[in-house]
C-alpha cells in the first residue's frame, strides 16, 4: 500500500478517478443487493433507529472537524478527485465527502430495488435515506462554521 501512494502526486493524481469510479460501481451494486429479501431477513429497523442515525450522521463531520482542529490543523482543503480518501489526520474534508458519496450511491442502488424488496427492506431504504441526509446536512453545517479554514 505505501508502495502505490509513492508513485508521485502527478501519476496518483491521475489514479485516483478511476479507483473512485469503481467504488462508485461497487456502492451502487452493493445497495442494490442490500435490499434484497434474503439480505433482509435478519433485520429489524425501526424508526427510532432511523431517526437516531440521521440525528448522529448529521454531527459527525462536525464532529470530525473538532477532533482535527483539536489536533492542530488550521485551513482544510476542500474534496477533490486526484486525491486519497483516507488522509483524515490532515485532510478532513475528503474522506467526510467521500463518505457522504458512498452513502449517496449506495442509496441510489436501493434505489433500484425499493420495487422488489419487503418491509424490512423498505425500513432499510429509510436507514440509507436518513444516513445520507444526515451526512449532507452535516458536511453543509461543517462549510458554515468553518467556511474562513476552507481553502
Amino acid at each position: 500500500m505505501a508502495q502505490l501512494f509513492s508513485l508521485g502526486d502527478q501519476t496518483m493524481s491521475k489514479i485516483w478517478p478511476f479507483i473512485y469510479l469503481a467504488g462508485a460501481i461497487f456502492c451502487v451494486t452493493g445497495g442494490y443487493s442490500s435490499l434484497s429479501p434474503e439480505r433482509t431477513a435478519q433485520t429489524n429497523a425501526d424508526w427510532i433507529f432511523v431517526s437516531i442515525t440521521f440525528v448522529m450522521c448529521s454531527l459527525f463531520p462536525l464532529g470530525a472537524m473538532a477532533y482535527s482542529r483539536r489536533r492542530g490543523i488550521e485551513t482544510f482543503r476542500k474534496p477533490s478527485l486526484d486525491r486519497h480518501p483516507i488522509g483524515w489526520w490532515t485532510d478532513t474534508l475528503q474522506p467526510i465527502r467521500v463518505s457522504w458519496v458512498c452513502m449517496a450511491l449506495f442509496w441510489l442502488g436501493s434505489c433500484f430495488a425499493l420495487p422488489k424488496t419487503d418491509h424490512k427492506g423498505v425500513m432499510l431504504f429509510f436507514f440509507y435515506t436518513a444516513m445520507v441526509t444526515g451526512l449532507l446536512l452535516g458536511e453543509w453545517i461543517v462549510y458554515r462554521v468553518y467556511a474562513k479554514r476552507v481553502a
